[in-house]
């Protein structure tokens, strides 16, 4: 039994696979390889533009306060996550042949709290989402009783204006 390549049409057992015609054959693979090929790229544009309005959306329907309550939101997972793997590594009992020097303590500390800072913006435990689920409702009305405080700050200034220019008339 022989295993026919992919690119090869797959022939009865009797027939000779040199007597087909190979140059249509290869043109055909090579048509339909170039098909996938457009269908492929053509999904990854539609993939990147879907991601690219979804952050867009996301990105504007945030205001500076919520981006920057998420922000918080995820340094404190961060925080919490390292100070949780710094006590998890405590545990581990120290190299007793090589020993370990201020250098790689430094290190592997760095290192550490690279590492839960990214847990932390990829997603982490949840922690920061939970956070901010809890904290957005009252950012959203501190910012929406500091807008309408604002709005009367500037009625009063502008009706003391028209006082103002009344009384010079």
């Amino acid at each position: 039994m022989t295993i026919q390549p992919l690119n090869m049409p797959l022939v009865s057992a009797g027939a000779n696979p040199l007597a087909s015609n190979s140059t249509a054959v290869s043109a055909a693979v090579a048509a339909d390889a170039a098909s996938f090929q457009n269908i492929l790229q053509d999904a990854q544009r539609k993939v990147q533009a879907a991601q690219d309005d979804s952050a867009t959306v996301t990105k504007s329907a945030l205001t500076k306060k919520e981006q920057k309550l998420k922000e918080a939101c995820q340094g404190f997972e961060a925080m919490f996550l390292t100070l949780m793997y710094k006590q998890m590594r405590n545990t581990v009992p120290k190299d007793p042949l090589f020993g370990e020097s201020n250098a790689m303590n430094i290190f592997k500390d760095m290192r550490d709290t690279q590492l839960m800072q990214n847990v932390a913006s990829a997603g982490g435990m949840g922690l920061a989402d939970m956070l901010y689920k809890q904290l957005a409702p009252s950012v959203l009305k501190q910012e929406q009783a500091a807008a309408k405080a604002a709005d009367a700050q500037q009625k009063t200034a502008a009706n003391k204006a028209a006082q103002a220019s009344a009384s010079y008339m």
